[in-house]
């Protein structure tokens, strides 16, 4: 079996012969990123990108030989890396962690799918990575916890952005939003409640109406706050950094 060929960070953006490229890397990411956030990350394909550039096809592959590749630099050039000193605060902390995280998602909305790929990660988002295991350590979080906590937090907000925009692909597609389709399903619904079979049922359906998505995102992610504190309150009171009198 053959070494597998090295990723894309590890190889040299400017060959040492040959003539010097005429674009970078960042910026058929730009190119690639623009076609992605406005019709789809399958619309950023090697054609669509050479045609924005002015470039030929088969000249863009000397720069990105695989798909990996392309997705490699669109990934880090779409992460947003912007410092945050840690509070001490740590349920404030998060709410920022992970409210900056879903506005990047919301921007590039091809981006929490690919990430859920296991895809080549970059420098800038392995520095947004430390960012973030930095301010849950400011908080007083060991490594482990810390790994954990970014974890449970990444996870959740992948998936909270992807349900958000599944529901609005929906609406576009079929012109039916929430509400609508629960007013449809209203007869049904309480016909079979009327059975008696579904109490929990129906007092989901006789609770006010469906939160629009920020509070929907809010109200989760609180909940998972709450949880995070009960659990590591006592450490981070232990491990937090103090500061000189």
């Amino acid at each position: 079996m053959s070494d597998p060929k090295p990723i894309i960070w590890m190889r040299p953006e400017k060959p040492t012969r040959g003539p010097v490229p005429t674009h970078s890397r960042r910026e058929i990411a730009t190119v690639a990123i623009k076609i992605a956030d406005a019709e789809g990350l399958e619309a950023a394909s090697v054609r669509n990108i050479a045609r924005n550039l002015g470039a030929g096809v088969m000249t863009l592959y000397r720069y990105l030989p695989a798909k990996e590749d392309l997705w490699a630099v669109m990934i880090d050039e779409a992460t947003v890396f912007e410092p945050q000193e840690p509070t001490g605060d740590l349920r404030a902390d998060l709410i920022v962690l992970a409210h900056r995280r879903r506005q990047n998602f919301l921007r590039h909305p091809w981006l929490a799918p690919l990430l859920s790929t296991r895809p080549i990660i970059g420098p800038n988002y392995l520095r947004s990575m430390e960012r973030d295991l930095a301010v849950l350590g400011g908080c007083g979080l060991d490594i482990d916890d810390s790994i954990d906590v970014m974890n449970l937090i990444y996870s959740w907000v992948s998936g909270a952005v992807q349900a958000e925009l599944t529901e609005r692909a929906n609406v576009n597609q079929s012109g039916v939003d929430r509400h609508s389709w629960r007013m449809r399903m209203k007869p049904y619904l309480v016909t079979l409640l009327a059975t008696g079979e579904f109490p929990y049922l129906s007092r989901m359906t006789e609770a006010a109406e469906i939160a629009d998505a920020d509070e929907q995102f809010d109200t989760g992610l609180a909940i998972i706050l709450e949880g995070i504190e009960a659990r590591y309150s006592t450490a981070t009171e232990e491990n937090r950094p103090r500061t000189a009198e």
